[in-house]
């Protein structure tokens, strides 16, 4: 966690006893929590510290890329990524979870889709594809 606190403070930010809570509670959650998520973790362990501290923090570190927010669709639609290196975030459309797939075919990936395209990619955004993880595939 003083990892994650020395980069936000060296991105201008101050570290404060809230943005340290949301911090540690990001990082306990693990996976990749919505705000929600966050949110219920942080009033477990530090009642008073409001809402909106919880997603302006969460917006800090993603203005940062420190960590990314992932735009997946659904109710609780926005989830957060710890991992901020290229990879592939895969989705299951049966129960929600999320994987993260490193792989070093991902530039030439997005190069090609972007040559058929015409888009310019952004590799170091990554990408989220959607299937049926084992477990629901085997219902």
């Amino acid at each position: 966690m003083n990892s994650l606190l020395a980069r936000l403070e060296a991105g201008g930010k101050r570290v404060t006893a809230q943005r340290a809570a949301v911090c540690e509670a990001l990082l306990a959650q693990g996976g990749h929590p919505t705000a929600a998520d966050v949110w219920g973790r942080v009033q477990e362990l530090h009642p008073s510290i409001s809402q909106a501290t919880v997603y302006n923090t969460l917006g800090a570190l993603v203005d940062l890329n420190l960590v990314r927010a992932l735009d997946i669709g659904g109710e609780d639609h926005v989830h957060y990524d710890m991992c901020v290196d290229p990879h592939v975030n895969v989705v299951c459309t049966g129960c929600g979870a999320i994987a993260d797939v490193h792989t070093d075919t991902l530039e030439a990936l997005l190069g090609l889709v972007g040559a058929r395209s015409g888009y310019r990619l952004a590799p170091q955004d990554g990408i989220i594809v959607y299937g049926l993880c084992a477990d629901c595939a085997a219902r």
